[in-house]
């Protein structure tokens, strides 16, 4: 089509002046690294993970819960029958 290539410069993945992070450890705190490397070690070896799935599931529904009331600005509950967050008496999100 007669154009012209539009490609970046090329530079290395270690430049410290590029505010990059070019390594796998992003920052990630120990006790989640913990919890990844259980979760794989269980995968692995089939045993029961430190937590059972109920302790990860009712983590969820708090995130859940968290945000419908950070972005809704009302009070918020949990309908454990339906499985739904209920922010202002209606479910969360709303279609």
């Amino acid at each position: 089509m007669g154009m012209k290539a539009n490609r970046l410069s090329t530079r290395a993945l270690l430049e410290k002046s590029s505010g990059v992070e070019s390594g796998a450890h992003a920052g990630v705190d120990e006790a989640t690294s913990g919890n990844v490397r259980n979760w794989m070690e269980c995968v692995r070896s089939r045993k029961m993970p430190n937590a059972h799935i109920e302790a990860g599931y009712s983590h969820s529904v708090a995130l859940c819960m968290t945000i419908a009331a950070i972005q809704s600005g009302q009070q918020v509950t949990f309908d454990d029958a339906k499985q739904q967050v209920i922010a202002g008496g209606s479910p969360w999100p709303r279609a």
